[in-house]
């Protein structure tokens, strides 16, 4: 079962001593220790011990006082700060999705994903300079795509994606990508 933005972070905390033999607050306080306060600075200094990327994401964002996936509504304010006016349309387009499809909205970092009944991203959706973009999954769609960059988030198997001019065009695109997925084996 995949894992939301929050649950992975709460998992990977969890993990951290059997992973990597301290608890997140061992690696807490040694990097307290070493006194790094610059991200890349610390981030290197932590995988130059053993943990991984993500480990060491989490141990950095903690350390800084970043809330980690703790606030999703705070995680979509902040994935549309620069393009506030493409929130709304985003967010009709899930209202209307939602009257006819089952689906969790989990937001992360870069981007907003919707996940399928499988537990599975179906559609993906990034602000851009040129209009609210989404990643689809499959095929069949009644406008013009492009290939999807794995860049706009999403999942390996989002191979296209295309601008949502309007809550229209997006209700439908993310509708047949629900569609293609739950139809996928």
């Amino acid at each position: 079962m995949a894992l939301g933005p929050k649950a992975m972070g709460d998992a990977i905390a969890a993990n951290l001593e059997a992973k990597t033999g301290k608890t997140l607050q061992g690696w807490l306080a040694a990097l307290a220790r070493e006194g790094l306060h610059d991200r890349e600075a610390a981030l290197a200094w932590l995988k130059g011990q053993g943990l991984g990327h993500f480990q060491a994401q989490l141990v950095v964002q903690k350390h800084a006082g970043e809330p980690l996936y703790d606030d999703p509504e705070q995680l979509v304010t902040e994935v549309f700060r620069t393009q506030p006016e493409q929130r709304a349309t985003y967010e009709a387009i899930v209202r209307e999705l939602a009257r006819d499809h089952r689906f969790v909205v989990n937001p992360c970092k870069g981007y907003v994903p919707l996940y399928s009944p499988r537990n599975r991203i179906f559609a993906s959706f990034v602000p851009t300079r040129d209009g609210l973009y989404v990643g689809l999954v499959g095929d069949g769609f009644d406008v013009s795509t492009v290939p999807h960059r794995a860049s706009r988030g999403g999942t390996e198997r989002m191979t296209v994606g295309a601008l949502c001019p309007d809550v229209e065009t997006g209700v439908r695109l993310a509708a047949q990508s629900y569609r293609n997925d739950m139809a996928e084996g």
